[in-house]
């Protein structure tokens, strides 16, 4: 369920290209990433010519959340190289008429998702924060540097990201901003865990990581962010993979499926804890199921080339 928005008026947000973006949201639900991409490259084409016509030394505010779906889109088909133009594409975007929450989400989270997606967890902790008015649209990134410090085992640089957080909490829950501050506060409680597990409390680190999941399972969507940053539920599931739990790791992963669907990183570590069990009947249904996924990507993502080599001898 989408939490409602205030919107531009219809002078800065003609309904064209609104009306060819919100299929998306149902494309992104179900993990149907072609439509999701479509819809959304033709929603874009329709805002820069409202754009272009309108105010041709700005850029619509829709494009920013307009670019954010397909960019979902190709990182969950292994398309890294079309996501990537859309990352090195931001900083060339003209000013936008007014600020919005949705802007700089949308800017916030698309270099986040190129790097965790991708498990680019050194990349994610050297992420750039960028100035907002929007305390929410910050912790994205904090929340990403966080995560990538953890799990390139650096805990202190992740500690420095959680202070970050905190102070972003506090200042949400001071402005009563009460969705926001409960978001930031999952995305905390995920991030600790995984530091926890860096140095080596690994039941803690499981409890931490189970209450965010169950946060994360309770709390709606808002329609600046549909495509949540990161499903917490995987993260538990990974949390677990990592610790060799592979039968938990997998019953976490065929929960988020359920909810979050056609994942990448869902399918390939469902693949990783169904071959953990010694399943060869289940790793090879995530394998194939991940291979089909990015049919059409570039084809050189390390769980893709596991996948066809495990498919080829078993």
């Amino acid at each position: 369920m989408c939490v409602p928005t205030a919107q531009p008026s219809d002078k800065i947000a003609p309904a064209a290209p609104h009306a060819l973006h919100m299929p998306s949201h149902i494309y992104s639900m179900l993990g149907m990433w072609d439509g999701s991409v479509r819809s959304n490259l033709a929603a874009k084409a329709s805002a820069d010519d409202y754009a272009a016509q309108n105010y041709p030394d700005g850029t619509h505010p829709s494009i920013p959340h307009l670019l954010d779906f397909p960019v979902t889109a190709y990182l969950q088909t292994a398309k890294d190289g079309d996501a990537k133009q859309v990352v090195d594409s931001l900083p060339n975007l003209k000013k936008f008429p007014f600020s919005s929450l949705a802007i700089d989400t949308a800017l916030a989270a698309i270099p986040a998702r190129f790097a965790l997606e991708r498990g680019r967890w050194n990349e994610a902790a050297q992420l750039t924060v960028r100035d907002s008015q929007f305390p929410a649209a910050q912790s994205i990134s904090y929340f990403a540097r966080a995560l990538g410090a953890a799990r390139s085992d650096n805990a202190t640089a992740a500690r420095a990201e959680i202070a970050r957080l905190d102070e972003i909490e506090a200042k949400l829950a001071a402005d009563k901003n009460d969705y926001w501050a409960e978001q930031t506060r999952i995305q905390k409680q995920a991030v600790v865990a995984w530091v926890m597990f860096a140095e080596g409390d690994r039941d803690g680190a499981i409890a931490a990581m189970r209450k965010a999941a169950d946060l994360d399972d309770a709390s709606e969507k808002n329609i600046a962010m549909e495509n949540k940053l990161v499903p917490i539920r995987e993260l538990l599931g990974e949390l677990y993979l990592a610790a060799g739990m592979n039968n938990e790791a997998l019953v976490e992963f065929e929960a988020s499926q359920r909810v979050m669907p056609n994942r990448f990183r869902t399918i390939a570590a469902a693949a990783a804890a169904a071959r953990g069990t010694g399943s060869v009947e289940a790793t090879k249904r995530y394998y194939r199921a991940l291979t089909a996924l990015a049919i059409g990507g570039d084809g050189n993502r390390a769980e893709l080339s596991e996948a066809r080599t495990y498919l080829a001898q078993n």
